[in-house]
């Protein structure tokens, strides 16, 4: 394969299969072989955990004649035996997820940096509101390098907020998606944020120094609301060009809640959605180009997103100095 990078917003199926035959294949392959080994040995370690668990189950009914308690007993003792059981599979789907996006990456010219981060830019992103308020957050799959001439990081979040309930608390995902953050290729000064339309709620939003802003477009404006301290500067930056693409982006997404900020010469964006990026089942064959060829495709996706907002300003996109990821 061509040591030049690849783009995997317009690659075609011969330079996909070169991808996966010249990098990936052989990553597979070679997990291939561990997996149904760990495969086995799940099997064999449920055959001894599952008896265990009904028995436990059955032992606290016998004992206390409370079928509800047995019941529980049971299922925390089958949940412990398969997560046990599961181990060696869960460790082999992270080091194959771990080494597939390091080398899809490394062909495409953008860097991997795993899990286990904070975004630099998350301050901003709560500043901007453009992320709900949680008590616990995980970030995973942190992603930097340019596009376009852009510089760009992108890491996956899952955002969770707690809940008290009579039994105890528990944890409600309140944001699972993208965060985006891009050196924007137009300069600007102020602060402008581009919110979903709350509907009545819209009167009830405070964002300081921050007032909103009127574009008179009646499509655009059944979808978001924009606030800014520039008036005149947030028109400049929310053009209708830009309001076209960001209402054909929410009809790509399917309706995904996306919002953006711009502030500091950044356009910092949020986007739910599914969990990105992941390696899939593990009780099925590792080397299938399938498998490759979801993640390629879920990369891919982002990266015409990210395109789709860039193309949106006037003119050839002009590379420029990343301004910091902070």
């Amino acid at each position: 394969m061509s040591k030049e990078t690849l783009d995997l917003a317009h690659m075609t199926d011969a330079q996909f299969d070169a991808l996966y035959k010249e990098r990936i294949e052989p990553l597979f392959v070679e997990g291939e072989a561990v997996r149904t080994a760990a495969v086995a040995m799940f099997k064999k370690r449920m055959t001894i955990g599952a008896p265990v668990a009904l028995g436990l189950g059955v032992l606290v009914l016998a004992i206390f004649q409370e079928g509800v308690a047995g019941l529980i007993v049971a299922a925390i003792a089958g949940a412990v035996a398969f997560t046990l059981a599961y181990m060696p599979l869960q460790r082999l789907s992270e080091r194959m997820k771990t080494g597939s996006l390091t080398l899809i990456t490394e062909a495409i010219g953008v860097t991997y940096g795993g899990d286990n981060a904070t975004p630099p830019a998350l301050p901003r992103f709560r500043d901007l509101d453009l992320l709900p308020g949680h008590d616990r957050s995980h970030f995973e799959d942190f992603f930097h390098g340019e596009r376009q001439g852009c510089a760009f990081d992108l890491c996956e979040a899952k955002l969770e907020d707690e809940s008290r309930t009579k039994n105890g608390k528990t944890y409600v995902t309140v944001f699972r998606g993208q965060m985006i953050r891009m050196a924007f290729p137009k300069k600007f000064h102020g602060v402008t944020v581009v919110k979903r339309d709350a509907g009545v709620f819209n009167g009830l939003r405070a964002f300081g120094e921050l007032k909103r802003v009127g574009l008179g477009d009646s499509t655009f404006e059944k979808a978001f609301e924009v606030y800014s301290n520039d008036q005149v500067e947030a028109r400049y930056l929310v053009h209708p060009v830009f309001m076209e693409r960001l209402i054909h982006l929410e009809q790509a997404f399917n309706g995904r809640r996306i919002r953006c900020g711009f502030q500091d010469g950044d356009l910092l964006l949020a986007v739910e959605g599914d969990d990105k990026f992941e390696i899939g089942d593990m009780f099925r064959t590792l080397d299938d180009p399938a498998r490759a060829r979801r993640i390629v495709g879920e990369i891919a996706e982002v990266m015409k997103l990210m395109d789709a907002v860039l193309t949106a300003e006037m003119g050839p996109l002009v590379a420029r100095r990343d301004p910091g990821a902070g």
